[in-house]
């Protein structure tokens, strides 16, 4: 049996991003592999140790706020559950809650202090485009974990500034700081990516290699088995032109 936790599954859910946790249920019943997902918010009693896979989605700017305020009155089970090397996977700006604080031009709140990074939102004099103050559009991205390509879509307004182990490489205006390559946070058992789309809906090989570590770990065996999901992401990755062979 494999346990998951969709937490603040109704708050943090912007992008349909249930859709993260619906693949992965799909995934380990193809492999005939009992799967269980709790949906868990604001207030609601957790035993975090029972978990197997904690996932958290995106929100809007103020129901990340909202959110965090509930997540810091559990911010040492959080960590223990961190330290004991289990799974947590965030995306979108759910990673914003775990630095050191959010600077969201108008106030400075502070977040969970787990990781060194902090948040800072953007404004016109950082980036500006047809969006207004957001980074938005389709990304592509390679990772150490697997050799095949990360591919997704970004929509977001801010800044991830000291991250010293990021998750992805990717074009320097979808990475956290908009100075570099580097998308993304890894620390242990913690995945963590702005790219939503949603993720394991578009990355196939992705939720194989993290569902067949965590079977692994349960004695399970796990196989990529999904052959529909396969054939989409190998359609659309072969018809996809980088930017840099686009000519005028």
């Amino acid at each position: 049996m494999i346990n998951v936790l969709h937490l603040y599954y109704d708050l943090l859910n912007l992008y349909g991003e249930n859709a993260n946790t619906r693949c992965i249920v799909h995934n380990l019943e193809l492999n005939n592999i009992k799967v269980k997902v709790d949906l868990k918010s604001i207030n609601d009693k957790i035993d975090f140790n029972k978990y197997d896979i904690i996932y958290i989605g995106s929100g809007s700017e103020e129901d990340i706020l909202i959110a965090l305020e509930d997540l810091k009155l559990r911010k040492q089970e959080i960590k223990k559950y961190i330290e004991d090397n289990k799974y947590l996977f965030l995306t979108g700006n759910s990673m914003d809650m775990f630095g050191k604080y959010i600077d969201t031009i108008n106030t400075k709140v502070d977040a969970l202090n787990i990781f060194d990074y902090y948040v800072e939102y953007l404004n016109e004099d950082v980036f500006h485009n047809a969006s207004r103050n957001r980074i938005v559009g389709e990304v592509r991205a390679k990772s150490k974990i697997i050799s095949e390509e990360i591919i997704g879509f970004q929509n977001r307004c801010d800044l991830v500034i000291n991250s010293k182990s990021p998750l992805f490489e990717t074009n320097e205006k979808y990475s956290n700081d908009l100075k570099n390559n580097k998308e993304g946070f890894n620390y242990k058992n913690v995945y963590a990516t702005h790219i939503i789309g949603p993720l394991f809906i578009r990355n196939p090989y992705l939720i194989d290699y993290f569902l067949y570590n965590i079977c692994k770990l349960k004695k399970l065996k796990y196989k990529s088995l999904d052959k529909i999901s396969i054939k989409a992401y190998e359609k659309h990755t072969s018809k996809l032109i980088d930017e840099n062979d686009i000519k005028d």
